[in-house]
């Protein structure tokens, strides 16, 4: 039940749903392995669908694939950029980095420095 998904920029990550299938009944049919290979990318890339309807949106599969790597410092800083509703540009501008470095960090590309994640503290303490 491990699929790996192929992002445009050429990053490669993998994603095991089966605790999603145990754990949430209306992912359940994925257990069945003829069912599960019937997974189709959908809307233009943005997200995989399985016959019945049922799909997740490329983000969250991003998130599933971070969570299962245990990389809480990318998820930290997705969370921040999207609870703000920051673009890559915003957050960039926020923390004083470049759009590609926020980028990196939020795919998971690069680890996010702990000066970097304070950064991300700091500014929304500030906005309060």
């Amino acid at each position: 039940m491990r699929m790996e998904l192929r992002y445009t920029g050429g990053q490669v990550v993998c994603v095991d749903f089966a605790e999603m299938a145990e754990r949430l009944p209306v992912f359940a049919e994925l257990k069945h392995p003829d069912f599960f290979q019937q997974a189709a990318v959908t809307d233009w890339g943005h997200s995989l669908q399985w016959p019945n309807g049922e799909g997740l949106d490329a983000d969250r599969l991003m998130e599933m694939a971070l969570e299962q790597a245990r990389r809480t410092d990318t998820l930290t800083f997705r969370h921040w950029q999207d609870r703000n509703g920051l673009s890559l540009a915003q957050a960039a501008a926020a923390i004083g980095l470049l759009r590609r470095t926020v980028s990196q960090y939020r795919t998971g590309v690069r680890p996010i420095p702990r000066t970097v994640a304070l950064a991300c503290k700091g500014w929304e303490a500030e906005r309060v």
